[in-house]
């Protein structure tokens, strides 16, 4: 009888502990930060509208919308370069991510004009665009 009490005992433990995987964690994220932030005030003429994670890809998407003076073609055509490396930069100083950084997690960035939603600008970013070594690697061939 003893035994069998101990049994059911860890049956219930096992089936009660419910472990979230890294892809539940990351849908999770990024649903409670677009409830809770989205759309987000304009900082530096940019407004957050929200952020997904697709679990086929593991790909986080952040989708903005360019405001005021940032909200020109020509503009964002001359500071694409500078767009890219500051995304790349500051994906790889974000502390924040680190887990999904870890775990090869992909990152895409769109920006569309606040006065017509056409794309300005877009960006993907894979392990290898984000991960300091290998970019190291790839800079020295």
């Amino acid at each position: 009888m003893r035994r069998f009490i101990w049994i059911i005992m860890a049956t219930i433990m096992v089936t009660s502990c419910h472990h979230a995987t890294l892809e539940d964690r990351a849908a999770k994220m990024a649903a409670d930060y677009t409830e809770r932030y989205c759309p987000t005030p304009p900082e530096n003429y940019v407004v957050t509208d929200s952020v997904t994670f697709d679990r086929d890809t593991k790909t986080f998407n952040y989708y903005y919308r360019f405001t005021d003076k940032a909200d020109n073609t020509e503009t964002i055509n001359k500071s694409k370069k500078l767009l890219d490396k500051e995304l790349t930069e500051g994906l790889r100083e974000n502390t924040t991510m680190k887990v999904y950084k870890e775990a090869s997690y992909n990152f895409n960035y769109v920006f569309r004009s606040n006065k017509t939603g056409n794309i300005l600008y877009s960006k993907h970013l894979s392990a290898k665009d984000y991960n300091v070594k290998q970019s190291q690697k790839r800079q020295r061939r």
